[in-house]
């Protein structure tokens, strides 16, 4: 896949202006390794293995390129926030701090997916319930508003709880990236 010329611009209720999101930090699920490469040739940069995750940094444009070029990857996640919580109350909080308000929009749904192993909590309905409680608490202080219409596209937000260590993170891909064909 080669580069594009033209600027490709990902949502961002923070810098709707045109002007690059700053360095962001992103994840790909993965089951084999060659992903390592495409992420290199699209220009991704601080690359990490570990477990079945590939980490890479990259701006706007990259995240653009990952979207499009990855032929084997799952989806392409944007790495928020990650925090130890072995209670609701430290997932609550520790969701509330992440800084939402950038990428998810006053009208915009946001469905929360997400797994837990190895962990006190263990209960993924409830920490899903814990999080999409966390995230409207944060977006609701942040637009002034009590009521969400979710009525424009949707973000997803995505976590994982790996031995009370959480992970949060937002689905830049939709549908996964491996179905496309």
């Amino acid at each position: 896949c080669s580069p594009t010329r033209r600027r490709l611009s990902l949502y961002s209720n923070s810098y709707s202006s045109g002007s690059l999101i700053f360095n962001l930090e992103y994840l790909l699920n993965t089951i084999f390794v060659f992903e390592k490469y495409e992420i290199q040739k699209i220009g991704g940069t601080e690359l990490r293995v570990s477990n079945g995750k590939i980490s890479f940094s990259g701006d706007e444009n990259i995240l653009a390129r990952a979207n499009l070029c990855l032929s084997t990857a799952e989806r392409v996640l944007i790495e928020l926030i990650e925090f130890k919580a072995s209670t609701f109350e430290e997932l609550f909080q520790g969701v509330k701090s992440a800084e939402l308000e950038r990428y998810i929009g006053e009208k915009n749904a946001f469905p929360v997916k997400g797994y837990s192993l190895n962990s006190t909590l263990h209960s993924v309905p409830d920490c899903q319930s814990i999080v999409k409680k966390a995230a409207v608490e944060r977006l609701k202080s942040k637009y002034g508003v009590n009521w969400f219409d979710e009525t424009e596209a949707p973000v997803q937000i995505r976590f994982s709880i790996l031995k009370d260590v959480v992970s949060l993170y937002l689905n830049t891909s939709g549908v996964g990236l491996h179905k496309r064909g």
